[in-house]
């Protein structure tokens, strides 16, 4: 579920806003799908047996003159004789569905549970290769100055996307999705579908399911999104903190080397940050010492993107704890701001959203070229999302209503809730890290139609990631009453999007033997897996020794692996290390993820140095794979090798071998 709190930083002023195409000709009645081999311009991962077809379905349903919107459609056909056809259903608003198909779903077509099924997917109108959103159509221009806030300024170019799209942006909504999909069902000959839908795309199946019954057969609903939306201000995740960070990722004693109650620890610093911003000097993407700082919504909007960023959620409770005592350091390099004195003195973001780079994220692949769909076919259209978000979500105010009326509006309700409803954090803080503050100045828009309340009789499999704060596991459990035949199970230590996050694989095999049977697993195992890393220890003496012959080497081949968990669990594209040194990525392969690290002369352990590049792969089963050529210097000089979670060479004259803990 992305929504305006994290496109603040998913959006760039030049490239990713999409293209909204004018309706063509008069719709016709769905007709059987003509699938036929994919152009290369059509496929961003290529995948065994994968087809492609358009589907023309109206743009208003209320006025078929009005033209079609043309649907990109992938599929995979059954290897046996077809019983059933399984949909992926991505999130968003706005996440094109086709790269997660040919990624996620379009290869467990070799699996011999799914061998019967046709496996299908299609953008959703208005993202991808579905006639994607742009924001000015073409023709038109659209200027916005550079903003004096980057939310300010981002808050002016969505309104005044809104009033260059028109009355079009009335056609984006979860309804005129829910009719898509029933067309998708016809065209494909009309059978029973069976859903896979990931967190936005929940709320679509669950409208769907109600208003379709006799459409589906079965729904995994991965993250469960109401189909009312999420709350205006996002409190669930607010509320949820507390159990996400002590019994989730702190859960069974993993923090107890640096803290007995993180969350206490974070609410020190928020008292703290209430006040003024934490200060420390960090080291910068040169390698060079420079002032920083870290906000209370600095701290908020890390906390809500941990759970896509497992590498990032294992260092951040001891950063909260270490700031909670007075070092703000590891903090502000996770979640701060570094001064740019090129924009005179203004707080530049220096580190950007987590980068596809934690594991089961898309590692790697042929680099695009010309011939490949562009960035707007891969990225979330941010312009969807708002089309879609501030016309159905939860919000003080009717969409219909005058943008001017809005503020106080919002203050009215702002002040109706109970005091300390966002602690630890201030209010104020929640409200800028909410969509509310973008959706107050979208132009006035029909409302959409309002989501169904019976009960869903669908057989449904509700997957809950432990350490998910997008939609917490207390949602989820508030939410199960409206599926009359569902399982909700929990899946620990992980987040968000289980089925493609679970380190286990449980969650993936729940999903696919519950669409092909109706069954599923009662309960998930735990990772086994480091949830929590304490700080890079401050001297040598302090580190565990690896397997080697030689105590000193082995020192030196655990702070070896301490540097790189602690590399990649850092954000954007350059940085430092927490005591020298430097990082940059090595460049991009397709879709955006990032193919390595080079590391110069990076610091985290002093007396121990790392140089050298780590590539960013993957199996062919598509796990993350890890290699790497490595230079030690400092205390010993030596060169190590890095395959998968495992370091080894020799350093010092001897033989060292050390694990990685938390990949």
């Amino acid at each position: 579920m992305s929504t305006g709190w994290r496109l603040r930083v998913a959006l760039s002023f030049t490239c990713a806003v999409l293209s909204l195409a004018a309706p063509g000709g008069a719709s016709a009645q769905p007709s059987a799908l003509a699938f036929g081999p994919c152009s290369p311009k059509q496929v961003i991962y290529p995948a065994t047996g994968l087809q492609c077809a358009t589907l023309d379905v109206p743009f208003d349903r209320a006025n078929p003159a009005a033209g079609d919107v043309a649907l990109a459609v992938q599929r995979v056909p059954a290897s046996a004789p077809r019983t059933g056809v399984i949909v992926l259903l991505a999130g968003g608003p706005g996440q094109p569905a086709l790269p997660a198909f040919e990624r996620a779903l379009a290869p467990l077509a070799r699996d011999d549970t799914l061998r019967s099924f046709e496996l299908v997917a299609f953008d959703q109108r208005g993202t991808g290769q579905s006639q994607a959103l742009q924001c000015p159509p073409e023709g038109e221009s659209l200027t916005v100055g550079l903003p004096s806030s980057l939310s300010r300024g981002l808050s002016a170019f969505i309104n005044a996307c809104g009033a260059a799209l028109g009355p079009t942006r009335a056609y984006y909504t979860s309804q005129e999705s829910v009719e898509d999909l029933n067309a998708l069902r016809e065209a494909l000959g009309g059978t029973p579908l069976s859903l896979w839908a990931v967190s936005y795309g929940t709320r679509v199946a669950g409208i769907y399911a109600r208003e379709y019954p006799q459409g589906v057969a079965r729904m995994v609903l991965d993250s469960l999104v109401p189909t009312t939306g999420p709350s205006p201000l996002g409190l669930e995740r607010l509320h949820a903190l507390h159990r996400v960070l002590d019994e989730g990722i702190c859960g069974a004693g993993a923090c107890r080397a640096f803290t007995t109650d993180v969350y206490a620890d974070l609410t020190r610093v928020v008292a703290k940050l209430h006040r003024h911003p934490l200060h420390a000097r960090i080291y910068d993407g040169h390698g060079r010492l420079r002032p920083a700082i870290v906000t209370e919504g600095d701290v908020l909007s890390m906390l809500l993107g941990l759970d896509l960023a497992p590498l990032t959620r294992v260092l951040a409770p001891a950063a909260i704890a270490a700031a909670a005592h007075g070092y703000a350091a590891p903090l502000v390099r996770l979640a701060g701001t570094v001064q740019r004195e090129a924009i005179g003195g203004v707080l530049a973001p220096a580190q950007a959203a987590p980068l596809p780079m934690a594991r089961f994220a898309p590692l790697g692949g042929e680099a695009l070229s010309g011939t490949h769909p562009s960035l707007a076919d891969i990225e979330t259209s941010a312009v969807l999302n708002i089309a879609t978000s501030c016309v159905e979500d939860q919000l003080p105010w009717s969409p219909d209503s005058p943008p001017g009326e809005r503020a106080a509006t919002l203050r009215r309700w702002l002040a109706s809730l109970p005091a300390g409803a966002t602690a630890p954090f201030s209010q104020a803080t929640a409200l800028a890290d909410s969509e509310l503050p973008l959706c107050e100045g979208w132009p006035a828009t029909r409302p959409a139609p309002p989501s169904p309340t019976v009960v869903s009789a669908t057989p449904t499999l509700i997957l809950s990631g432990d350490d998910d704060l997008r939609t917490p596991y207390e949602q989820d459990l508030a939410n199960l009453a409206e599926y009359s035949d569902a399982q909700l199970l929990r899946v620990p230590d992980d987040g968000h999007s289980t089925v493609t996050t679970d380190p286990t694989g449980c969650a993936k095999r729940a999903m696919i033997e519950f669409l092909a049977s109706g069954r599923a697993p009662a309960s998930c195992a735990p990772a086994n897996e480091a949830q929590a890393l304490p700080l890079p220890p401050g001297s040598l003496a302090q580190v565990a020794p690896a397997a080697s012959r030689s105590r000193l080497t082995g020192r030196v081949g655990t702070a070896a692996a301490i540097t790189l968990e602690d590399l990649l669990g850092q954000r954007g594209l350059s940085g430092g290390g927490l005591r020298g040194g430097d990082w940059e990525i090595a460049g991009f392969s397709s879709a955006l993820s990032i193919s390595g690290f080079v590391l110069h002369a990076m610091v985290d352990v002093p007396g121990v140095q790392l140089s050298g590049v780590v590539h960013l792969g993957e199996t062919a089963a598509g796990m993350p794979k890890l290699t790497g050529h490595l230079i030690v210097r400092g205390r010993l000089t030596g060169k190590l090798m890095l395959h998968d979670r495992t370091l080894s060479g020799r350093v010092g004259g001897a033989r060292v071998r050390a694990h990685l803990a938390a990949l």
